[in-house]
């Protein structure tokens, strides 16, 4: 039997207002999750930190390298995560769903990914609960901490879960080839030299991606996309401020936005 599972990130900049300190987009949570409780497919969603768990690990210098950070800097950066994982969490139980929150230090043994841990995700999607799991300031070893992005915990879960689709939720329309105008690329396939080819459009990232913060902005999106595609499945990106593109992309209606083709179609 084919896998149905769908692993959905949430950007921050879709759940928060960037620019408003701890400040959530409540409507644009709100009209998600009614999306999500339409679907029959098991679920995995992983969240970002947007507005919450990146502006204090901006205040407390924390980056995604492994260091002895400052204690407060950590538990700060925890709890807003949590809290905006909470916030996520009564969106979806609002609307009938049966979510769980979960936060990405379980899936460490000794400071190393433990597989076994994140292959239960799946177990619980079997039994109707929607796992929700987030970026957050995660003990390595040794007193150190690191920041996990959203974007390699997809990664992370893509690649051990082997998923049917697998989503990113933006706050623009996919990537664009000119950005004056807005020219949404469909199609990407990965080559060297750090470059992504539209048919014979070829468009550097460091160029073209320009988008910063702790974690590594759009820049790290697409990385972390390449690496998934680089495992045969295909990754897409929408704008989650849309929630009908998430719908339309969740049942192959003609969503708009980006694919990165899986390395099966080079």
């Amino acid at each position: 039997m084919k896998n149905r599972l769908v692993i959905i990130k949430l950007g921050g900049s879709v759940i928060t207002f960037k620019n408003k300190p701890l400040t959530a987009n409540y409507k644009v949570i709100k009209n998600i999750s009614k999306i999500l409780s339409k679907q029959e497919i098991p679920i995995i969603i992983v969240h970002g930190g947007g507005s919450y768990g990146h502006y204090w690990s901006v205040k407390w210098d924390m980056h995604t390298k492994p260091q002895k950070y400052h204690p407060r800097g950590i538990s700060i950066v925890h709890s807003s995560m949590s809290i905006l994982n909470n916030i996520i969490i009564d969106a979806l139980f609002n609307q009938g769903l049966n979510p769980y929150g979960i936060s990405p230090f379980s899936f460490f043994i000794n400071g190393k990914l433990n597989s076994n841990k994140i292959l239960e995700l799946k177990k619980m999607t079997e039994h109707n609960i929607i796992p929700v799991t987030y970026g957050d300031a995660v003990y390595r070893k040794n007193n150190n901490y690191s920041i996990l992005s959203g974007d390699v915990l997809m990664t992370i879960l893509s690649k051990a879960l082997n998923p049917s689709k697998i989503i990113f939720a933006l706050n623009v329309d996919g990537l664009y080839n000119n950005m004056n105008e807005k020219k949404i690329i469909k199609e990407i396939k990965f080559e060297k030299n750090n470059t992504y080819n539209n048919k014979s459009t070829k468009i550097n990232l460091t160029n073209n991606l320009n988008v910063h913060d702790v974690t590594g902005g759009i820049k790290r999106k697409v990385e972390e996309a390449t690496k998934i595609a680089g495992t045969g499945k295909d990754v897409i990106f929408i704008n989650g401020l849309d929630s009908t593109q998430i719908q339309k992309a969740l049942q192959d209606e003609g969503f708009k936005g980006t694919i990165f083709k899986g390395k099966k179609y080079r």
